[in-house]
């Protein structure tokens, strides 16, 4: 009777653990599959490109804010501006100041979107060949190595980072 309770609990054991053996599991580095990728060049070029457009003329108006806070300063420090004159320029380059910092929080929120728009298409098809070598491998769960403490532990033979790379560039 205990020999046959043993074989049973073996038996279960044997049968309900099956899944357990037969997961598969890989591992990508996607930033690495992202800055090799074939369309990172160009669109790091038009990010550039944009970046630039937005910050050349915020640079313009920051130059020219900084020539009327050395002029300022020169006033104030000669004594040739009264006491309201001095509030009222103090007042002037604080509204400018204040516009400039909200104009540049615009701009990096621009470059944001803009980067984001640019690699959708990159993100998404790295998304569809990981997709497609998960499925054709059999995998269980492919996970990214590029975020750290999401991986602990993965063996060399499972990195597929190398195999999706290549059919990127088919």
């Amino acid at each position: 009777m205990i020999n046959k309770l043993i074989l049973f609990c073996l038996l279960t054991f044997a049968v309900g653990s099956h899944p357990l053996m037969a997961q598969k599991f890989g591992h990508v580095n996607s930033a690495v599959i992202i800055q090799n990728h074939p369309m990172i060049g160009q669109a790091n070029s038009k990010l550039e490109a944009y970046q630039k457009s937005l910050t050349d003329p915020f640079d313009v108006k920051t130059k020219d804010f900084e020539t009327k806070y050395h002029a300022y300063i020169e006033q104030s420090n000669s004594g040739t501006l009264s006491q309201l004159a001095t509030q009222t320029k103090q007042a002037e380059l604080q509204t400018l100041q204040d516009s400039l910092a909200s104009e540049q929080d615009q701009i990096k929120f621009k470059v944001m979107q803009k980067r984001q728009e640019l690699l959708q298409p990159i993100l998404t098809e790295v998304d569809s060949v990981i997709q497609v070598i998960g499925k054709e491998g059999k995998y269980t769960m492919i996970f990214d190595t590029s975020v750290s403490g999401a991986l602990l532990f993965a063996e060399d033979g499972n990195d597929l980072t190398d195999t999706v790379q290549a059919r990127l560039k088919k």
